[in-house]
């Protein structure tokens, strides 16, 4: 069996059949109850080391509200008993994947003891980051973790990534730090499978050629490409009113995104797309890329490629106060199900308020806010 789960585990394609079969099985279930989740993805901290462009918490219209938040909710937010508790948790519903999230996780002092203490339980750790702090001796330690896998945010080559990252030598930090693990993966150290993330917008999409290359040459063999979503209010009025909730404040906005972000040319998207496809043939490189569905339809607000969504049923997100969320994009809107410092999450996960959640979801569809999600409308191997 643990053969079969590890065969799974580094087979990507199997791993998404797999996850889809369970999630279908939870899906059928009656009353809005669910099957324990597969993962969960903590939010360890909203603090970040960089100021990017497109970013639900640090965009220009959202910096203020979220630094505001951050100093309100002090008090608030997780102790590492807290977080020490949800991993038994989380250990005790065998859920395989704890992804460590943010804001960047390395700015988090006790990212490293969680992680040993996922591992230990037999949970698979993930953890996303900008890269900034990827130095020789957080690698050491991210070793010493044992963590599974590390997804690395690079949106262009140097001068268009530190532009849209609002720090410059940022694009510098992060290839030194992917140079370093591929260094000590030669060195016969059992490294973290290293991918990389982009996010496409009208700052970068003329640079993304050059950038698979550079990529490639760094040795990197999955790239995940993202059209940069946004939100709106009315996005978010139309879901708080199907899902009964206040119109209390999200986790973050994209509505006033600038121009510069939003105005992708569809038309050259289309074509990279091709053009990339054709450029990797033989080289082998996973890349993760928008449909061309996707692409045509980005300015449309209620575009959804999907007419259904498994994440309810099968992944859980927890926020550094300990709310419990469907997804990260419910938590724009404030969609909680429950908070793991009040109660454990076993009793949230098939409470009163994600049965009624299910029930609704599988009554109505995928939510109006739901056409923002890049898990949905932006995931397709090219």
């Amino acid at each position: 069996m643990n053969k079969l789960i590890k065969f799974i585990q580094k087979n990507r394609f199997i791993a998404r059949i797999v996850e889809d079969a369970y999630g279908i099985i939870s899906y059928n279930l009656p009353g809005g109850r669910a099957l324990n989740p597969v993962s969960a993805v903590l939010l360890l901290t909203y603090r970040c080391n960089l100021r990017c462009k497109m970013c639900l918490y640090y965009n220009e219209s959202e910096q203020k509200n979220t630094e505001g938040m951050i100093a309100k909710r002090r008090e608030e937010e997780l102790s590492m008993d807290d977080i020490m508790r949800f991993i038994d948790g989380a250990a005790g519903m065998k859920i395989r994947v704890l992804t460590l999230h943010g804001g960047e996780p390395l700015v988090y002092p006790g990212l490293f003891e969680i992680s040993e203490y996922a591992r230990e339980k037999g949970i698979l750790v993930n953890f996303i980051t900008n890269g900034m702090l990827l130095n020789e001796a957080n690698i050491e330690k991210i070793i010493r973790a044992r963590i599974n896998s590390l997804t690395i945010s690079i949106d262009g080559p140097e001068d268009i990534h530190d532009s849209v990252r609002g720090v410059k030598g940022a694009y510098r930090k992060a290839m030194d730090g992917i140079a370093i693990i591929k260094k000590k993966e030669k060195e016969g150290k059992v490294v973290p499978h290293t991918g990389i993330s982009t996010y496409v917008s009208a700052m970068n999409q003329d640079y993304l050629m050059e950038l698979f290359e550079e990529l490639a040459k760094a040795g990197i063999a999955n790239w995940g490409v993202g059209l940069v979503t946004y939100g709106s209010e009315k996005l978010s009025a139309a879901t708080r009113k199907i899902l009964s909730l206040d119109s209390g404040e999200g986790q973050g906005n994209l509505d006033l995104l600038a121009e510069d972000i939003t105005g992708l040319d569809r038309e050259k998207m289309l074509a990279l797309r091709a053009a990339l496809k054709a450029a990797n043939k033989g080289r082998g490189m996973e890349i993760i890329f928008p449909s061309e569905r996707a692409v045509k339809e980005y300015s449309n607000p209620f575009y959804n490629e999907a007419n259904m969504c498994f994440h309810p049923w099968t992944r859980v997100v927890v926020s550094p106060y300990g709310e419990v969320f469907p997804c990260i994009i419910l938590s724009m809107v404030s969609a909680v199900m429950g908070n793991i410092k009040k109660e454990p999450l076993a009793k949230i996960w098939n409470g009163e308020q994600y049965r009624k959640l299910r029930k609704q979801m599988k009554k109505k569809g995928l939510l109006p806010i739901c056409s923002k999600c890049c898990v949905i409308n932006n995931i397709k191997v090219l």
